[in-house]
């Protein structure tokens, strides 16, 4: 069974949408920009039909504690959240910090291969400066 929780927020110029999926196998996190800000009727077809077009990140460990609580305090609290929601209209920190460390690792890996590119040029300008060296002692 998974859980998947829609925080729908505008940021800078465009509304954008985190999407949360907690499952057996772990905690992802995959974001869509909207544009225009959508109604409700657009993200739940959106929901339908583009769903399995997102591309969440790496499944992150996430153990969950079930607590058996009271009903009325359930209600309690998760209207309390939605009041929260609506104020702050931001995703949850768990979810700030996963989509940071996805940045932070796709930002080291494109500087990995960026400098093993880096490398490579220099690698065959040298091989390049060599050979005409070569060249030039050979008498042409």
């Amino acid at each position: 069974m998974a859980t998947i929780k829609a925080t729908i927020f505008f940021e800078k110029r465009y509304w954008v949408g985190v999407f949360e999926r907690t499952d057996k196998e772990g905690y992802a996190v995959a974001r869509h920009i909207f544009g225009a800000e959508p109604a409700d009727p657009e993200i739940h077809e959106f929901v339908l039909n583009h769903y399995h077009e997102l591309h969440f990140g790496e499944i992150k460990e996430f153990h969950l504690q079930i607590k058996r609580m009271n009903p009325k305090r359930v209600q309690r609290e998760i209207r309390r959240e939605m009041k929260k929601m609506k104020e702050t209209a931001r995703p949850s920190t768990l979810a700030q910090d996963y989509m940071r460390e996805e940045l932070e690792k796709k930002k080291k890996q494109k500087q990995h291969t960026s400098s093993a590119e880096k490398q490579a040029r220099k690698d065959a300008q040298f091989a390049l400066k060599q050979d005409k060296k070569k060249a030039k002692h050979r008498g042409h």
